[in-house]
């Protein structure tokens, strides 16, 4: 064993992921494999041990070479747990790198990080992207004392080196980060900067570009300039054929979540998709979906595409799918009924205890979107009303903003009635009446729109309250109101002219 030099044990580290995977999960052992079980077992045992003891004689290469080895271990064996295969080398693996309430891979990744300490600063850039990595892909956070983290320290060696960064180094580096919800907006603004600034995007794969987008996303890292800079990029590639049907599917999520409105992305990704439309996985489809509906990008032409993909997948899909699919055609007012059937229904039913108060609130818009369609699906009553009452739990927020629209229409005479509850379970800001008609005032702030144009649940909200609600909708948008400063007779004159008063 003490023969064993770093880059032998990296090396090892690094075959180990990969025989994982070549062999599966395996059967579990025969009455006759105790012996090599004991043997396998204590052999990943001493090179293990004899790995962390040398960890701190490691030089930066072998260091992230081996932390990225055991990072791929616990990612391929972390979910399975007792599942395992009794006496498989998974199972032995598992013990080893996890153990009980992950005491063994706290230990592990802890040590290796006050190893690493002293020799961060030698890092190059490929090695401290796979660090980063790994910490990320083996999802654990290691905290200081004093608040901060392992991932804080990283960065303040990966920053002043950025632009030593290749396009596959950010990607990973920023993957590491959002994977494990590690917030750093310094790293990612000067990242975002970097990558404008050197004009990088067109050394990006189609992988690279995704993993850097999403993770912008799902660490909730604003660069606005980034997304238009990568929308851009994206819609004038040639076609979108490098990049497999997953990608697509989060480059659009990705943009819905971090309310990013770049129609000529959304164009492109859409006539991409529809050529593919038969590779996608239910969670891909649903987040497809979703992500333009919630954009506000309705693409009928999509929508129909996807629809016998949908249906095909919707005994995969979980509750929060299938509530994210009806709510999503809802918003798009594409009627499906191959989708939306006697199977949907019962796929919801079965999955009746599993939904959010979100998803039951979605399928209560899709319960009045069927309505309005004049649709015959037979949904039973207690499930309805579930819906509605998750649908009416939702606590107002009235804003300054609305208490000021509010107040002024009330100086012009007007009685409106606030927070107004409608039949269907909507809440409008106020209800008003004007020569004899019910009209709903709707002040809609920043959150209600993309730019200028409005989200997908503005639209639905809209629509089904006055093709069901008999209401007329008269929105006050944010941009307007706010133009016309604290002058109160500038207000009260563009209500009068919003509403016929003139």
């Amino acid at each position: 064993m003490d023969i064993l030099s770093p880059r032998d044990m990296a090396a090892f580290w690094t075959a180990v992921p990969q025989f994982l995977r070549k062999r599966g999960r395996g059967p579990s052992k025969r009455h006759d494999e105790d012996q090599d079980e004991q043997q396998l077992h204590l052999q990943f045992d001493k090179i293990l041990v004899h790995t962390l003891e040398e960890i701190p004689a490691f030089g930066y290469r072998d260091l992230a070479q081996t932390t990225l080895g055991f990072a791929k271990i616990v990612k391929n064996i972390g979910g399975h747990g007792k599942r395992l295969p009794e006496g498989s080398p998974q199972q032995i693996l598992h013990n080893l790198f996890i153990g009980e309430n992950s005491q063994n891979k706290e230990f592990i990744f802890s040590h290796i990080a006050v190893a690493s300490l002293p020799i961060l600063q030698d890092f190059d850039a490929r090695s401290l992207s796979n660090f980063i990595y790994a910490y990320g892909l083996a999802e654990y956070v290691l905290k200081f004392e004093d608040g901060s983290t392992f991932f804080d320290i990283l960065a303040l060696e990966a920053i002043p080196n950025l632009t030593k960064f290749n396009s596959f180094d950010i990607s990973n580096m920023l993957w590491g980060y959002s994977n494990v919800k590690a917030s750093n907006p310094r790293l990612f603004e000067e990242t975002g900067d970097v990558v404008i600034a050197r004009d990088l995007l067109k050394t990006f794969n189609p992988q690279d570009i995704t993993n850097m987008i999403w993770a912008y996303s799902t660490a909730e890292e604003l660069h606005p300039k980034l997304f238009e800079e990568v929308a851009d990029h994206i819609a004038s590639l040639d076609n979108l054929g490098g990049f497999i049907p997953q990608a697509l599917s989060n480059i659009a999520w990705a943009y819905a979540a971090a309310n990013e409105s770049q129609p000529k992305l959304f164009k492109k990704i859409a006539d991409a998709v529809i050529k593919k439309e038969t590779e996608f996985t239910s969670q891909g489809i649903t987040n497809l979906l979703w992500a333009y509906a919630t954009n506000g990008q309705i693409d009928q032409h999509l929508f129909k595409s996807l629809a016998p993909t949908a249906t095909a997948l919707v005994r995969k899909c979980n509750s929060q799918d299938l509530a994210n699919i009806a709510w999503s055609y809802a918003v798009a007012n594409v009627s499906a009924p191959s989708l939306f059937n006697q199977d949907f229904i019962n796929s919801c039913l079965e999955k009746n205890d599993e939904f959010t108060l979100e998803g039951l609130s979605q399928l209560h818009q899709w319960h009045l979107w069927q309505e309005d369609l004049n649709s015959n699906i037979d949904c039973p009553h207690h499930f309805k009303e579930k819906c509605y009452e998750a649908f009416l739990s939702r606590v107002p927020r009235p804003s300054a903003l609305q208490d000021d629209v509010i107040s002024e229409l009330s100086s012009i005479g007007l009685q409106p009635e606030e927070e107004k509850l409608t039949e269907r379970g909507y809440r409008l800001d106020a209800l008003v009446e004007v020569n004899g008609e019910k009209i709903g005032i709707e002040v809609d702030g920043p959150s209600h729109f993309l730019g200028r144009k409005p989200t997908g649940s503005t639209i639905l909200k809209h629509r089904q309250v006055t093709t069901l609600e008999g209401i007329r909708i008269v929105s006050v948008p944010y941009w307007e109101w706010d133009k016309l400063g604290k002058d109160r007779s500038k207000k009260q004159q563009y209500l009068r002219a919003l509403l016929g008063l003139n």
